[in-house]
């Protein structure tokens, strides 16, 4: 009776084992979907527990006038792929200046991804279309000259 109590005991750990390792392990789609909800939502402090720490300070100093100066409306996953360590994400941010709640602004953000020990953390980011003032970085003057001809 021993030895089949034990064989069901080790049929059982060998079963739930892997899936206990897999569900410890976040998904990217996991780790994105509450580092973008932290974002939507003005929880930066909480964001930043997804952001790789040799980023961090990057990190802070794009989000600094967030909810100050930047008042974000919508943050929108447009795609997002990743392989076993890698990953990358496109996101669609709608915000606007503070004080001005009637010029919708738009910014296209590409994020890279990595994962280190079953944890997904942000690696970088960057605005590659749209208003570059989502992360402090001022719009382009326009050229005057051509407005007059």
């Amino acid at each position: 009776m021993r030895v089949l109590g034990a064989l069901v005991c080790a049929g059982w750990l060998a079963a739930t084992a892997p899936g206990c390792a897999t569900s410890m392990r976040q998904t990217l789609d996991e780790t994105a979907a509450v580092f973008h909800d932290d974002l939507r939502w003005g929880r930066l402090p909480a964001a930043e527990t997804a952001v790789d720490t040799e980023m961090r300070a990057a990190f802070q100093a794009h989000h600094r006038g967030w909810g100050e100066s930047v008042q974000v409306i919508d943050v929108e996953v447009e795609s997002l792929r990743s392989t076993n360590d890698r990953g990358s994400a496109r996101l669609r941010v709608a915000w606007v200046h503070a004080g001005d709640s009637t010029d919708v602004k738009q910014s296209l953000v590409e994020e890279q991804w990595e994962s280190r020990a079953g944890s997904w953390r942000l690696r970088g980011e960057t605005v590659i279309a749209g208003d570059p003032g989502l992360f402090g970085t001022p719009a382009p003057a326009p050229d005057r000259r051509s407005a007059s001809r």
